[in-house]
Parts: C-alpha cells; sequence; structure tokens
C-alpha cells in the first residue's frame, strides 16, 4: 500500500516557492555588506604603499550605488602635502615628505603656513621677466589624489576580487542561514 502525506507534500512546495525570495533578500543583504568592507579593504591596501593616515584615506572613499551595480571612489582632488608628514628639512631650505613609504620627498621651496586655521604646505613659485614682485607668489602643494591611489597598478583588479570575494562568500552565508530556518 502507497501512502502520500499531503501536509509534507504542501510544505516543501512552499518551501521551494520561498526559495527566490529568500535569495533575492540574500543578494540584498550581500551587498550591503559589500558597501560596508569595501571601504575598509581599499583603504588597508592603499596604506600598504601610502604613508597616509587612516582617517584622511577614509574621509576620501566612497561607495556609489547605481541600479546596477556598486562603484568605489576615491576623490579627485589631491592630497595635500602636509598629510604626506611633510617637515621643513634641517638645513631649512624646504620642506621633506614621504609620499610613498620608503620615499623621501623633497620640494626645494616649500614652507608651512597656516590657511583658514589649517597648516598647509605652500611652495614659492618663480617669476620671470624683469617684472618687479613685491611678494614671490605661492600655491599650495599636493600629492597624489585617493582616485589616483586606487588606479595604480593592478589594485583596481585587486578591490573587484576582494569585491566578488565578499559578495560570494556572503551570499553562501546568508542562503546557509535562510535554509536553515
Amino acid at each position: 500500500m502507497i501512502t502520500i502525506d499531503a501536509d509534507g507534500a504542501s510544505d516543501a512546495a512552499r518551501q521551494l516557492s520561498q526559495i527566490p525570495a529568500k535569495i533575492a533578500l540574500a543578494q540584498r543583504r550581500a551587498l550591503g555588506t559589500l558597501r560596508r568592507r569595501w571601504p575598509v579593504i581599499a583603504r588597508r591596501d592603499i596604506q600598504t604603499e601610502y604613508a597616509l593616515t587612516a582617517a584622511r584615506i577614509r574621509s576620501g572613499l566612497s561607495v556609489r550605488t547605481t541600479h546596477e551595480s556598486l562603484a568605489l571612489v576615491g576623490t579627485a582632488r589631491g592630497v595635500g602635502l602636509r598629510n604626506f608628514r611633510s617637515k621643513r628639512s634641517a638645513d631649512d631650505r624646504g620642506l621633506d615628505f614621504v609620499a610613498i613609504k620608503g620615499k623621501r620627498g623633497f620640494k626645494r621651496s616649500g614652507f608651512h603656513g597656516r590657511h583658514r586655521g589649517t597648516d598647509i604646505a605652500f611652495e614659492r613659485t618663480p617669476v620671470t621677466g624683469d617684472k618687479r614682485v613685491p611678494r614671490t607668489p605661492i600655491r599650495r602643494l599636493y600629492g597624489p589624489s585617493i582616485a589616483q591611489m586606487l588606479r595604480k597598478g593592478d589594485r583596481s583588479q585587486r578591490m573587484a576580487e576582494a569585491g566578488l570575494a565578499v559578495i560570494t562568500g556572503e551570499i553562501d552565508r546568508q542562503v546557509l542561514r535562510a535554509r536553515r530556518r
């Protein structure tokens, strides 16, 4: 004699019909996790090469959401040279700074000044011609921007791979979690 448990069959059908909604929820949660983790992964990768504080890198990174993707974006404006541990040279001829870890840079006519309550690195620009200039023109000194740091070398490829690893791991975790319920 063959018997069929109708309650079990309807329960199985109900669980199967809930799978697409659970997968969609797992995907949304995985994208939210990537949105939180991606700037941290990028900051750590940038800090292995550049001599910047975590707070300065974090302030220049953001994750933008479009209807079909997430994008890790860095600000295009250069990071002020003061953020790269610039200091007056020992012989007072300019500024020493460290933009890339292990490499010391030097700006001959650089100096620190205050502008709107903030220490900023400046440089005296040379004046050409025979015109008398009462004060030498100055300009701010910048290092590479966060966007340039993200584009340098194979960093963009590494960030894409890290993002994909976060998404796949999180989707797997969310689907297993949904299956247990």
